[in-house]
């Protein structure tokens, strides 16, 4: 069983250990927002957050709560958002690059360890990217659907 902050760091300690990347102090959430949050950094960063968690049995209405012990099954979305500092004079061929680079991210996400994924189970759903305005950034977005049991005791 897992809380949604365990599902959360789990990942985050997937995207961690992958060489060259470096975990953003901004929250998942408004990471990317301010371009100029990313400036004087190094050139790749990612963070971990968390969307909607879901009821696997049905949602409401059909009593079901789960038990103590076993937890109440779920699936959870985890969002992992990376920048990739791509060069001006050479954006096609950079892009390129930054999207290489967090494919880098996707696979050790979608990994399968002695360790990792263990009791969950992981699916990428969708994978987005834009470049910032000032064509300094590239910004991806990789969402992934985490069937888990969310503890209810």
């Amino acid at each position: 069983m897992k809380t949604r902050a365990q599902v959360r760091a789990d990942f985050d300690a997937q995207c961690g250990a992958v060489a060259n990347w470096t975990r953003s102090r901004f929250a998942a959430d408004v990471f990317g927002r301010d371009v100029d949050s990313l400036m004087g950094t190094t050139v790749r960063l990612y963070a971990v957050g968390l969307g909607d968690t879901n009821n696997r049995m049905g949602g409401t209405g059909n009593g079901y709560r789960g038990r103590p012990g076993q937890g109440l099954l779920v699936e959870t979305t985890v969002i992992v958002r990376w920048a990739y500092r791509l060069r001006l004079k050479d954006q096609t061929l950079s892009r390129d690059e930054a999207e290489a680079a967090g494919q880098e991210l996707i696979q050790a996400c979608e990994a399968y360890t002695s360790t990792w994924p263990g009791e969950l189970k992981v699916q990428l759903q969708t994978v987005s990217a834009e470049v910032v305005d000032s064509g300094e950034w590239f910004l991806g977005t990789a969402t992934f659907v985490v069937l888990h049991a969310l503890p209810i005791n």
